[in-house]
């Protein structure tokens, strides 16, 4: 009967050692996806972050300061300017 008491005596510290492998992996790998969850949250910010600078940056009002103070460029007169209108035969004119 000793024996059969020492095997199982055996047996509950190897399964005793393997729950406490598993519940220590297991708050290891939760560690990790929470520090994966902050990351992709950090992210989504810095996306959202870049889209409004996208939106600020490719606004007509900036692109057109841009043009006309960076480039010195300006809108041509209205006599230079023609309006092209589908179905009508274009007028060879230029001024």
């Amino acid at each position: 009967m000793s024996r059969l008491n020492i095997l199982l005596f055996c047996l509950v510290v190897v399964l005793a050692v393997g729950v406490v492998h598993a519940q220590h992996r297991a708050r290891r790998l939760f560690v990790d996806l929470q520090k994966e969850k902050d990351t992709a949250e950090q992210r989504m910010a810095e996306w959202n972050q870049l889209q409004i600078e996208q939106g600020t940056l490719t606004s007509s009002h900036r692109i057109e300061e841009g043009a006309v103070h960076g480039l010195q460029m300006q809108l041509p007169a209205a006599s230079r300017t023609r309006m092209i209108v589908v179905g009508q035969p274009l007028v060879q004119e230029v001024r």
